[in-house]
């Protein structure tokens, strides 16, 4: 399980530094009309902040999604651990 959630981990991480990499410029539109008003309407600094709650409102759904799926993921393949756990009980 602490390989599964290492490997989880660092595709959490490399996926952040894509979106860092590939996000757009500070004056590039924001993602609704309302985003894209109020950011044009304030400066860089502004669009640099709204770039930066984008990217943090992001980590809640992400690791709630990583954690649905190592979850799913374990109970798929049947934990494997517990087989040790288990021998010498049956009569």
């Amino acid at each position: 399980m602490e390989r599964l959630a290492r490997k989880i981990r660092g595709g959490a991480i490399a996926g952040l530094m894509l979106a860092a990499l590939f996000a757009a410029p500070a004056g590039a539109p924001a993602q609704c009309p309302l985003c894209r008003s109020a950011v044009q309407q304030a400066g860089d600094t502004t669009a640099r902040t709204m770039n930066l709650a984008i990217l943090v409102l992001l980590i809640p759904p992400v690791s709630i999604f990583c954690t649905i799926f190592a979850v799913a993921y374990k109970k798929r393949n049947g934990g494997g651990d517990d087989e040790d756990d288990d021998r010498g009980l049956e009569p």
